[in-house]
């Protein structure tokens, strides 16, 4: 009995150490520890929530992407788009995958791209098969970072000109829309101490929170 306990707790143990996944350039192990914890907090695909919870404040989107790719050991990400998933499952089963071409480690897609009805259907199928449950998620603390580097905002002539790539004009639409909200939160704090408003210690905690 206490042998076969051994077997299984060393079986465990080696399950644990598949994952190896590749890291992205300027990434390190801590970072995508983070990354995985806010995949499964907010779901594949939701870039903008993982930004905007300043968990990963040097990371762009097209950075976050791509390491996600290398997590998930493919390079679609269309099959799991929204789901919250055990990301380190979905790795071993597509390194497991015999017969597929790869790169960075990453399962390439060589077939047709599916119909809006076929991606659903996937999606439908990998949720059934990865999610994590909810408790799961309801414990997932991130930490979150003030970053304090200076945003690099395009020119209408770089957009026009179309130099960056789609990824690159989300990052830098989100990017607008933080600091605006930020902004306009102090214009309210600062207007609500000029005015002498009641509400000028709620704003005011709000806007403290912003900058924290």
């Amino acid at each position: 009995m206490e042998k076969q306990k051994r077997k299984k707790h060393g079986a465990h143990n080696e399950s644990k150490s598949l994952w190896n996944y590749t890291l992205s350039p300027g990434w390190s192990q801590e970072e995508v520890k983070i990354l995985k914890l806010a995949l499964q907090k907010f779901g594949i695909g939701k870039w903008r929530s993982i930004i905007q919870s300043e968990c990963l404040p040097d990371k762009s989107i097209g950075q976050i992407y791509i390491q996600t790719q290398r997590m998930l050991g493919q390079q679609s990400l269309g099959d799991f788009m929204g789901l919250q998933i055990d990301l380190e499952k979905v790795w071993i089963d597509n390194n497991q995958k015999k017969g597929v071409m790869r790169k960075n480690g990453c399962v390439i897609n060589t077939g047709d791209n599916p119909n809006k009805e076929e991606r659903k259907q996937r999606i439908e199928e990998n949720r059934q098969k990865y999610s994590i449950s909810q408790e799961e998620i309801n414990k997932i603390k991130l930490p979150r970072f003030k970053n304090d580097c200076v945003a690099k905002y395009f020119t209408i002539q770089e957009i026009e000109n179309d130099q960056f790539t789609t990824i690159e004009k989300l990052q830098h639409f989100v990017n607008l829309e933080v600091e605006i909200e930020k902004k306009l939160k102090k214009i309210l704090f600062i207007k609500s101490n000029a005015n002498g408003n009641g509400n000028g210690n709620h704003i005011a905690n709000n806007h403290l929170d912003e900058q924290k």
